[in-house]
């Protein structure tokens, strides 16, 4: 058997070799392996787990669903050639836990521990960070916790490890942006408004890079995103600063649009354009005008 892998961001997917599989547990069993996982440096009553997860329940019903469980979820992370308490502690009598002391992977364990190894924290600012590390850590959150899932405990670990994962982005985004690395600063801004397109300071941010790139054409484009998916979500106009930034923009491209004009045709512009082209037009009217006097006497020749 190799290393087990437990994924948890988007849905929830176990393997011992490979890449992890969906499981086909019922969701409560998915619900129970998510749990001890994501509280893995601790062990359960099995009266606490009972009325967690099978509340409504009588009590002699809800211990009676945890048993099944533990065997259906035994099945899983310890099938045959796996001894007995190398992941699931789960004695006939006592608590029951993840046993952290095995060989495992969890997604959620290599984004939380990458991130906090990598990124600036508040107390340790003067070390040298791991950008490329960091970065490493953030691709491993595919999706958001437990998708699908709506319990209360669920929904307050998935909105934790979301602000975790958009922090992270805005630290690697910034740190792109500072150091003029401006394809991979646009990736993490366009990652960070997939997840939380309100997000107005990462608009903004989006529209300078596309100046800083010399694409004014997809500023603009960013500009009317932000406006159309503030007034559609939230019934609003950008702030004050984001208009601001758009007037510039504005401003900066009529003024190329001028200076491009009058770029085409110079000589249309200066004197020593204009006066030959007077002279010949002049020319040609004195021409036509002789050619005119000259039809004339012929035609009063011949009358007479």
């Amino acid at each position: 058997m190799g290393v087990l892998r437990i994924q948890l961001f988007g849905t929830v997917r176990v393997s011992h070799d490979g890449p992890p599989q969906s499981t086909r547990l019922i969701h409560a069993v998915q619900s129970l392996l998510a749990w001890l996982v994501l509280h893995r440096r601790r062990t359960y009553a099995r009266e606490t787990l009972a009325g967690l997860f099978w509340g409504e329940q009588t009590e002699a019903r809800a211990r009676s669903c945890l048993s099944t469980a533990l065997w259906r979820l035994r099945r899983v992370l310890e099938p045959d050639g796996v001894t007995r308490g190398t992941y699931l502690i789960a004695p006939s009598s006592g608590e029951v836990g993840f046993n952290r002391a095995s060989e495992h992977w969890l997604d959620v364990a290599a984004f939380e521990e990458g991130v906090e190894r990598h990124l600036p924290g508040r107390s340790d600012a003067g070390r040298a960070l791991d950008w490329s590390g960091a970065e490493a850590a953030v691709s491993h959150y595919t999706g958001d916790l437990l998708e699908g899932f709506y319990e209360e405990w669920a929904l307050r670990e998935r909105e934790r490890l979301r602000i975790l994962y958009l922090d992270s982005l805005g630290s690697l985004l910034n740190h792109y942006s500072e150091s003029g690395a401006l394809q991979q600063a646009l990736k993490c801004a366009r990652q960070i408004l997939a997840l939380d397109p309100l997000r107005e300071e990462v608009h903004r941010e989006v529209i300078r890079l596309h100046l800083r790139s010399g694409h004014r054409a997809l500023a603009l484009q960013q500009y009317e995103s932000c406006r159309t998916v503030l007034e559609e979500e939230l019934g609003i106009e950008p702030m004050e600063e984001t208009q601001a930034l758009y007037v510039d923009l504005m401003k900066t491209s009529t003024s190329r649009h001028d200076v491009t004009n009058r770029s085409v045709t110079p000589s249309a512009l200066s004197p020593h354009g204009v006066v030959p082209n007077l002279q010949t037009a002049a020319e040609k009217l004195d021409a036509a005008r002789d050619a005119v006097a000259r039809a004339l006497r012929a035609a009063e020749s011949d009358r007479v």
